[in-house]
C-alpha cells in the first residue's frame, strides 16, 4: 500500500529563509512598484489600505530580506559601508557619527552610537577612542580674565562680575567687549538704574525705568519691563516700604517641602509634629 505525502512547494528564490513571508513580500514589491511610478503616500494609502508608517518603513530595501520576520530595516543601513571604512580608517565614534550626519543621516543621536556599537560586535573590532580636546576655559589660568603677554583674555564669568558685582575691568577689556558686544552697555546700565530705583526709594524713577525699557531693542529688557506694568502695584510697594513678604514665602516652602517629603511615609501624628513649633522649656 502506498502512502502520498503532500508537500508544500516552496519558491525557489526563498527557499533559504524559512521566516519568509509570502503576503509581507507580494506588498512590499507592490508599495515598491507604487513608488517607482511616482504615486504619492496617499495614493498608495487609497489603493492598497495600508498606514504611512508602513510605506515608509519598505519604501527602500531588498523586498526579500524585508519580508523575513524579525529583520527591522534601520536608517542607519544606507551608511554600512561608510561607517565600516571609517573604523578601518581608525576614526572615533564621535567622528563618524559627525560625518553620517553631514551625509544625511536624520535619526537620533542614541541610535546612531548603538548602531556602531553592534558594528564593532559584528566585525570584531573597535572604533578609536576619542581623544581629549582641553576646552579653551581649561587653559585660562586666571577664570574671570588676564592681560599677559602671551594671552589677552576675558571669560564670561568676568563679564558677568564686573555687570551684576560691579568688578572692575581694565580699560583695554571694556573698550573692546562694548565694541564687539554694543547690548552689554545698554544690560550694565538697567541693571545699575533698577538697583538705584531701590536705593533711593523713589517711585517715579520706577515709571521712567519701565518707560524707557519698554521700548528697548532687546526682547528681554521689554518683558522685563512689560512685566514690571503688569504688577505694577506690588512693585511700588516694594519701592515705596522696607517691609517684605521674604518671611511668608519662606514658610510657605518650608510647608511645601515637608509636605511632599511625607507623601506616602508617615501618619497625621508625625505629620503634625514636623509642622508645630515645639514648646519652649524653662531652659530655651
Amino acid at each position: 500500500m502506498q502512502v502520498k505525502i503532500h508537500v508544500k512547494k516552496i519558491a525557489v528564490d526563498v527557499d533559504n529563509f524559512p521566516n519568509y513571508s509570502e503576503k509581507r513580500y507580494q506588498m512590499i514589491c507592490q508599495i515598491q512598484g507604487f513608488l517607482k511610478e511616482g504615486c504619492s503616500y496617499r495614493e498608495i494609502v487609497r489603493r492598497m489600505g495600508v498606514g504611512r508608517n508602513t510605506i515608509a518603513k519598505y519604501r527602500n530595501g531588498n523586498p526579500m530580506e524585508l519580508s523575513m520576520y524579525g529583520v527591522r530595516q534601520s536608517k542607519l543601513d544606507p551608511y554600512y559601508d561608510f561607517i565600516v571604512q571609517c573604523l578601518k580608517s581608525g576614526w572615533s565614534k564621535s567622528k563618524t557619527v559627525k560625518a553620517v550626519y553631514e551625509k544625511g543621516y536624520t535619526g537620533s543621536l542614541s541610535n546612531a552610537f548603538d548602531y556602531l556599537v553592534k558594528i564593532e560586535e559584528k566585525i570584531n573590532e573597535q572604533f578609536a577612542p576619542q581623544p581629549y580636546v582641553r576646552t579653551m576655559t581649561e587653559a585660562l589660568k586666571y577664570r574671570t580674565g588676564s592681560c599677559g603677554k602671551d594671552k589677552d583674555y576675558i571669560t564670561r564669568e568676568g563679564i558677568f562680575r564686573y555687570m551684576w558685582m560691579n568688578k572692575e575691568l581694565t580699560e583695554e577689556h571694556k573698550c573692546h567687549i562694548l565694541n564687539q558686544y554694543p547690548h552689554i552697555y545698554e544690560l550694565h546700565s538697567c541693571i545699575k538704574e533698577f538697583r538705584r530705583i531701590f536705593e533711593e526709594r523713589k517711585v517715579p524713577l520706577l515709571y521712567l525705568f519701565i518707560e524707557k525699557y519698554s521700548k528697548s531693542e532687546i526682547k528681554a529688557l521689554q518683558s522685563f519691563a512689560s512685566g514690571l506694568s503688569r504688577d505694577i502695584d506690588a512693585v511700588e510697594n516694594a519701592v515705596a516700604y522696607d517691609y517684605s513678604n521674604g518671611f511668608v514665602e519662606g514658610t510657605n516652602s518650608r510647608l511645601k517641602m515637608i509636605k511632599r517629603t511625607m507623601y506616602g511615609r508617615c501618619d497625621k501624628r508625625l505629620l503634625e509634629a514636623k509642622l508645630r513649633y515645639p514648646k519652649a522649656t524653662a531652659y530655651g
